[in-house]
């Protein structure tokens, strides 16, 4: 694939990383603990760009699994990517909470370890940061699309999660009912949005199939079922920034800045709810205007991630997958001693 269209790609996550970060800090803040003339209903909007994180990775993960070889090869990817950045977060989110409070939302030392897993949503122990639910997602999605990988099916991924689309659908209808379980482990609210990545990859890189276009157009059309019929127009401006920027239509996205954005953007996200939140209460307690109070968490949480990504993200994602390579290779070495041998 065209490396342009990753990092406009990456560009894209970064945009809604920004957006999410723009939405707690205004519309969630004020929902919380109210902003004090602060106008906040403009940055509502901001919430979705968690559902353009799960388009993106649909993209991604199929793009990956399409390009591995062995399955312990995309657990190694996925946990040197995902894991050791989380970890950071969580350790830097819960002292921040801890040492300077933030009322509602802090967690006891237990459910912090429990966090350490990143599905601790499914065992009902309660987040470190509010903004961990979506990890829980990404972790479901990649359970399913990595069975249908090692049972040699991925193939048939478009299908299987147009038949999740329809029951989605069904339920939202009132046609049949799924049970809350069922309905969370199969993410069923989400599944069109992985689906659309799948087939934006499918369509920009593998070409046109009456059965991809089928799939991205079912994907779409359930939002009115599943969501609203609002937020469908909201969901197709999604759905056509995104084909423009993975078919290299979107140049704009490879701006500097941009690029820069997208390459903390899950560190970013990973640190920003909380501790900006602490930011904003404090600028308030010293009686400073609530716009500077935001302004200086959101730089405060850039610069946090930058750190994060410089340090911790990508230190430790290289050491894992350079250790890995060793260990492959000496693997191989040993294979070809012991074939020798047996001759």
């Amino acid at each position: 694939m065209n490396s342009n269209r990753l990092l406009e790609l990456d560009a894209l996550r970064g945009l809604a990383a920004i957006a999410v970060v723009v939405y707690h800090y205004f519309y969630r803040y004020n929902e919380i603990y109210g902003h004090e003339n602060l106008p906040s209903d403009w940055s509502y909007l901001g919430k979705y760009g968690v559902h353009l994180f799960f388009m993106v990775s649909g993209f991604v993960i199929f793009w990956t699994l399409n390009r591995t070889d062995r399955p312990l090869d995309f657990l190694v990817s996925r946990f040197s990517r995902l894991y050791p950045a989380y970890w950071a977060a969580v350790i830097i989110t819960f002292l921040a909470v801890f040492s300077l409070g933030l009322p509602g939302r802090e967690v006891s030392l237990g459910s912090a370890i429990v966090n350490i897993l990143m599905f601790q949503e499914y065992l009902r122990v309660p987040h470190v940061d509010g903004v961990y639910w979506t990890l829980t997602i990404e972790l479901t999605f990649y359970f399913w699309i990595f069975l249908l990988y090692i049972s040699s099916n991925l193939d048939k991924v478009v299908g299987a999660f147009s038949v999740l689309v329809v029951a989605s659908v069904a339920h939202s209808l009132e046609f049949i009912a799924i049970p809350y379980p069922l309905y969370k482990v199969f993410i069923l609210k989400y599944i069109p949005l992985f689906l659309a990545g799948i087939c934006f990859y499918k369509l920009t890189i593998e070409g046109r199939s009456l059965a991809t276009v089928f799939a991205l157009g079912l994907s779409l059309s359930s939002i009115i079922a599943i969501y609203s019929f609002y937020e469908f127009f909201l969901f197709s401006f999604f759905y056509l920034l995104f084909y423009l920027a993975v078919s290299g239509r979107l140049k704009v996205l490879s701006l500097k800045p941009l690029v820069f954005l997208g390459s903390i953007s899950y560190s970013l996200y990973l640190l920003h709810q909380n501790i900006g939140y602490i930011i904003i209460n404090k600028a308030y307690e010293l009686q400073l205007n609530p716009i500077w109070g935001v302004l200086g968490s959101i730089i405060i949480s850039i610069g946090m991630a930058t750190l994060l990504v410089k340090f911790i993200e990508k230190p430790v994602l290289n050491k894992i997958r350079s250790a890995y390579k060793r260990s492959e290779r000496m693997q191989s070495f040993a294979d070809r001693l012991s074939f020798r041998s047996d001759r």
